[in-house]
């Protein structure tokens, strides 16, 4: 096979990876996380304020967090990004288990499991895509998109765990610039964590790990910014 066609074979499945790529992320969801219409305020603590969201057939809520800071979206993304260091800065966030399984040039792939403690339920683990841009060519404020991926049973047999497996969720962390020198940064989240807890409780979870991620990886960009400084 001569060298043009070898060349014609690489950009077709390129472009059915990345076809197979899109296709797989919950678009509807994204959508929904992104616009700003229809998020209703729930609280404000401190300067973080918290707002839930409906989203269409589903019995869930969305949950948004958000603040104004003082702060270069860049750093921030390197921290949601820097998923392989979950464990050391995200101190708020209960005992879980963050792995990173994968890193390429344009997303990072992490594994979570997330002990439920609460009789009689079940653990819940999950497999997610990151990206450090919008999620689609629209999105011009999301700094960092992921939704979770369908089970990989090659990875989770090597590190087998007793947890009900979670496929459908998604976020955006985004960042709205008001002025010069502050932004507006939101982290949005749906997740559905499948079984039998009930929905009033799966909010309320939903709601306080939300928080919990928002404080701590704007701690540690803080950090990192002071650092340079």
């Amino acid at each position: 096979m001569n060298h043009i066609a070898l060349l014609v074979l690489a950009v077709l499945s390129s472009e059915l990876t990345f076809s197979k790529e899109i296709s797989e992320k919950p678009i509807d969801l994204f959508n929904a996380l992104y616009s700003n219409e229809e998020w209703e305020i729930l609280n404000s603590i401190e300067d973080i304020s918290i707002y839930t969201k409906k989203i269409k057939n589903k019995e869930l809520m969305a949950v948004m967090v958000s603040q104004e800071l003082s702060l270069p979206k860049k750093i921030l993304q390197s921290v949601v990004m820097d998923v392989g260091s979950y464990g050391d800065f995200l101190q708020n966030s209960g005992s879980f288990i963050s792995q990173e399984i994968k890193k390429t040039s344009s997303f990072v792939e992490g594994y979570q499991f997330i002990p439920i403690q609460i009789p009689f339920f079940d653990n819940r683990e999950y497999i997610f895509r990151m990206f450090p841009t919008g999620y689609n060519k629209e999105d011009r404020t999301s700094i960092i998109h992921w939704f979770l991926l369908n089970e990989d049973t090659g990875f989770l047999a090597e590190n087998k765990r007793l947890a009900t497996y979670l496929d459908y969720g998604a976020g955006l962390w985004v960042a709205e610039k008001i002025e010069d020198s502050r932004t507006n940064f939101s982290y949005r989240l749906y997740m559905d964590p499948g079984g039998s807890i009930p929905n009033f409780l799966v909010n309320t979870i939903n709601k306080t790990a939300v928080i919990n991620i928002f404080k701590d990886a704007v701690v540690e960009a803080q950090k990192r910014y002071e650092s340079l400084h």
